[in-house]
């Protein structure tokens, strides 16, 4: 007996927008700054791809990435003096970021099917509920750079996290009809890092095999890096076309 390749394994991969507002703050014993109040940072832009592979065996988990890419910058005017990693600064700035996110997440799906109701005669199916678990190994990668333009001779300071956790993952679809609507989180919090993300969001065929997605995305990281203890979030819309093989 042989097995189709459409039998074995489905999957699907997804391109878009995610657009978030960007909050946060850093802390040492200099004080606090704040990502918009002092560095006025808003909404930015990023990329962002996933992937998801199921495997149609008992025995084999699936497997979900997701790659998020934002470089952003932003000019300001101080009206307090500041601190990052090991430079002052209290004039007019240039601030830079590069953040980066990549979830793998290795998970079992359990499926429990609709039935067919009839409503005034007609038929109506109530929908698949699936219910995901499993673990996300979240790598986060950040850096933040700050640039004094009234002074050409001062360096630039910067901090560099890195992150790399395993984290709980629980995730929650309803198929129905054309649409599906599904949910997302993971969460762990430790003494040197604290992580959580979570997505809402609805997935509406518009022909054939091709999606469009409609989602709230949040990201938020905490993580101490030498003197400096950061608290960064990215919360927002994400829009995007999704194919499913």
């Amino acid at each position: 007996l042989y097995l189709s390749a459409e039998a074995l394994f489905s999957a699907n991969m997804e391109v878009g927008l995610f657009l978030p507002e960007l909050k946060g703050k850093i802390t040492n014993t200099q004080g606090t700054s704040d990502f918009k109040e002092d560095y006025k940072y808003g909404t930015s832009n990023a990329s962002f791809f996933s992937v998801d592979i199921a495997i149609h065996k008992d025995y084999i988990p699936n497997i979900y990435m997701s790659y998020l890419n934002m470089t952003t910058n932003m000019n300001s005017d101080l009206n307090k003096s500041v601190t990052v990693a090991d430079g002052n600064f209290s004039s007019s700035i240039t601030t830079f970021i590069d953040y980066s996110i990549l979830n793998t997440v290795i998970y079992k799906d359990f499926m429990k099917k609709g039935t067919i109701l009839t409503i005034f005669g007609k038929p109506f199916y109530t929908g698949d509920t699936e219910l995901d678990i499993g673990i996300n190994t979240k790598i986060v990668k950040w850096k933040f750079e700050i640039e004094d333009k009234t002074d050409s001779t001062k360096p630039n300071s910067w901090i560099d996290a890195a992150l790399i956790v395993p984290l709980p993952y629980l995730g929650v679809r309803y198929y129905i009809y054309d649409l599906v609507l599904y949910s997302d989180i993971s969460a762990l919090s430790m003494n040197a890092a604290k992580l959580m993300s979570y997505q809402v969001g609805i997935d509406y065929r518009i022909v054939n095999s091709i999606y469009l997605n409609a989602s709230y995305l949040y990201e938020r990281f905490e993580a101490v890096e030498k003197n400096d203890t950061i608290g960064f979030t990215t919360a927002g819309y994400k829009f995007s076309f999704k194919y499913i093989f």
